[in-house]
């Protein structure tokens, strides 16, 4: 009886012992632990591909908030590039509609390639001082930007005043140019 419940209980200190690894080992491997990883050089390098991407994004009517009382319009998925997705954010502040463009980077493997707004150096990660977007209408014709904005992180955000709302009404074109295309690896 005696060795029955030492083996019993051996094997259940395995299989716990086993999902602790198991638990250490996935956590240390999601997306989300890649990226901070990623982001801070550690134990992975990252390198430049490409300079100031053109980036091109329609921005659907049914997107934006026309009315100051209608609720923030968070979450949708504008764009999918280079392993990063571009989530928007829109609020009508009531003076402008505010469009705020986030990174997700979706970095599940130990290599890959992602799209961040800044350099990479030694010393961490220096961004832009300024935001090189452009609005187009439908017709090609440009829209005014107002209060550009950077951060955090891959993140960047414009505003439209109220007198160029109506340009807008049958959705509008965002050209971004300060996106570079970055390859990472473990080392």
């Amino acid at each position: 009886m005696n060795n029955r419940r030492w083996a019993v209980l051996s094997t259940v200190i395995l299989i716990v012992a086993a999902i602790f690894i198991y638990q250490y080992y996935k956590s240390d491997s999601t997306s989300e632990a890649i990226t901070e990883k990623v982001l801070n050089q550690d134990g992975y390098t990252v390198t430049l591909r490409s300079e100031h991407i053109p980036v091109e994004i329609f921005v659907k009517p049914e997107w934006i908030n026309f009315n100051v009382d209608e609720p923030m319009k968070k979450d949708i998925q504008a764009a999918e590039i280079h392993n990063s997705t571009l989530l928007l954010d829109v609020v009508n502040r009531g003076n402008d509609i505010y469009f705020s463009f986030r990174t997700i980077f979706n970095m599940n493997n130990p290599s890959g390639a992602f799209i961040y707004n800044g350099y990479f150096t030694e010393e961490g990660i220096q961004t832009y001082t300024d935001t090189n977007v452009k609005l187009y209408d439908k017709n090609g014709e440009e829209i005014a930007v107002s209060q550009t904005g950077l951060g955090p992180g891959a993140a960047f955000s414009f505003g439209i005043e109220e007198e160029q709302q109506k340009l807008i009404k049958e959705g509008f074109y965002v050209k971004y140019n300060d996106f570079n295309v970055y390859n990472y690896m473990e080392k």
